[in-house]
């Protein structure tokens, strides 16, 4: 009897043990966390000779050049740009974009493929030993470090073809990764376009099978400078021009010194800017119809993914400019079944989620001009994507703007009537966004730049590991607006003393300018010397 004891006791505290063992397991358990790249995260190539066709390669692109360079030359000095576009307009078309255009119906007039990944990451050292640590392969990597390479999964795609189709590439990817991990339920993580993705499956299977939705700097609501590229509203600026270098390379002092004094050399010689925006002027307006017609209509605009960058407010317009002699029929229906049923929805399928059980977080990021070829680019932007876009809904100041000592919330629904969800910088009006308690502001952060070991990628993985749902007031270290210190890595608060203008014509006189230039040329010349002893 006593021996029956004694093995019934190491059999309950072998069980008890091992419950022990399988309660604490699963505490840390995260289940099964899939990454939905964005466009061109990797490069298309060809099915059949496995050559990158895009982004073009180096000696794509320059061939290209080379072959311009004669021709452009003569219609500068003849005036007459129709000669360059005669000789160049084609080459152009056949040299880079040929290869990655769809036909009259949206399908691929090559076999072009993009790289997949079925497997967890930890069975791809392209995604987690390259030397990449921002985007999305940077965002893998982070996501692999802390919740394990085999728990986290990467779904890219071909960026050019129909959403709502890829929206069924998810739906299986999805489905082998519960089966593969035997769980009930996924995490998304979409970038970039991967939110365009994400709504569509929403719109296709609904939320059942994922419990969490991490948007990042996302383009669901579509890209003003696609907008205004598909309505030939192209405007090249050399302020703009200047601003973006500026703001780009931030925290590059010296190349910020060297934009400067080129800003100086505009504002003390405004006839030669004037000269320089007059001639841009004349070209665009001299070959605009032709670029469009035999470069632009036929490769960008004829891939049904790129539509899903089309806003809105742009979208009939548009549709109206690329296809002025009409379109294939089953082409644009398609075109308006994603537009009509997921991008003007979005707001509705992501509520729908949230009420349903699926957690839904936001983060967009800030305190960038646009690309400089459309006046939309003073808008605030990562680089890429514009914030009320990536936001789902925030009012924001132009840049080198404030929204003004007097301005009132747009809105303020939360339970807590105190939140106003404004930025003590004066830019940001956070209450007019979809979800103003789930919506997360990076001031200076680039587009998809969770660069991997940083504060900025730990918010990420906070949102992503969090159990319980979390809000801007949940954690003192992710308040709803931080900055992002590109060179540090660290997230500081915002503290309401910030520069609330921030045009480059303002931030210092040409005299300190001029000292800043020689201060950082003196510098890097004493680093140089310093490296090659």
């Amino acid at each position: 009897m006593k021996t029956l004891k004694k093995i019934l006791a190491v059999i309950l505290c072998a069980v008890l043990v091992f419950s022990l063992s399988a309660v604490s397991f699963a505490a840390e358990k995260t289940e099964p966390v899939i990454v939905v790249s964005g466009l061109a995260s990797f490069p298309l190539y060809d099915g059949e000779t496995g050559e990158q066709v895009f982004a073009p390669s180096a000696k794509a692109i320059m061939g290209v050049v080379g072959e311009s360079i004669l021709p452009l030359t003569k219609s500068l000095l003849s005036g007459d740009w129709n000669y360059f576009a005669d000789k160049c307009f084609k080459k152009i078309y056949n040299g880079l974009f040929e290869i990655i255009s769809c036909d009259e119906k949206g399908n691929p007039l090559h076999s072009i493929k993009a790289p997949t990944f079925p497997l967890s990451v930890d069975n791809y050292p392209e995604i987690l030993e390259n030397e990449n640590d921002e985007d999305e392969q940077g965002i893998a990597k982070a996501l692999a470090a802390r919740f394990g390479g085999d728990n986290v999964y990467y779904f890219n795609y071909d960026w050019r073809l129909d959403p709502l189709e890829t929206a069924d590439g998810l739906k299986a990817f999805i489905d082998n990764v519960k089966q593969e991990k035997n769980s009930k339920k996924v995490t998304l993580v979409p970038c970039s376009m991967g939110g365009v993705v994400a709504n569509s499956y929403l719109y296709k299977y609904g939320n059942a099978d994922v419990s969490k939705i991490v948007y990042c700097l996302v383009a669901s609501k579509g890209i003003d400078l696609v907008g205004e590229l598909f309505t030939k509203q192209l405007e090249i600026n050399t302020d703009l021009l200047l601003e973006r270098l500026f703001s780009f390379e931030r925290g590059e002092i010296f190349t910020q010194t060297l934009v400067s004094l080129l800003q100086t050399g505009v504002e003390i010689t405004p006839a030669l800017s004037k000269a320089i925006d007059g001639f841009v002027a004349s070209f665009l307006e001299a070959t605009n119809d032709r670029a469009y017609n035999e470069i632009l209509s036929v490769s960008f605009a004829s891939m049904p993914g790129m539509w899903s960058f089309c806003p809105d407010e742009y979208y009939e317009r548009a549709k109206a400019e690329m296809f002025p002699n009409g379109a294939d029929e089953d082409f644009i229906r398609r075109l308006d079944e994603y537009h009509n049923n997921v991008q003007n929805k979005a707001g509705t399928l992501m509520k729908n989620a949230k009420e349903s059980g699926t957690a839904v977080y936001i983060t967009a990021s800030y305190g960038y001009v646009g690309f400089p070829v459309t006046e939309k680019g003073w808008e605030q932007s990562d680089c890429l994507i514009e914030t009320k876009n990536e936001s789902f809904g925030a009012t924001c100041a132009l840049y080198g703007e404030n929204l003004g000592e007097n301005y009132k919330p747009a809105a303020t629904v939360c339970k807590d009537e105190t939140h106003t969800h404004l930025s003590t910088d004066g830019i940001i009006d956070a209450s007019s966004c979809l979800f103003q308690e789930q919506t997360w502001f990076i001031k200076y952060m680039k587009h998809v730049g969770f660069k991997n070991n940083t504060q900025a990628s730990e918010l990420l993985l906070w949102l992503v590991g969090s159990g319980e749902e979390v809000s801007v007031n949940s954690e003192n270290g992710y308040p709803q607006f931080s900055e992002f210190n590109n060179t540090t890595g660290k997230l500081s608060s915002l503290t309401g003393s910030e520069i609330k203008h921030s045009i480059l014509d303002e931030h210092s006189s040409f005299l300190s300018r001029l000292f800043e230039f020689f201060k950082n040329l003196y510098s890097t010349i004493q680093n140089l010397f310093a490296k090659s002893k």
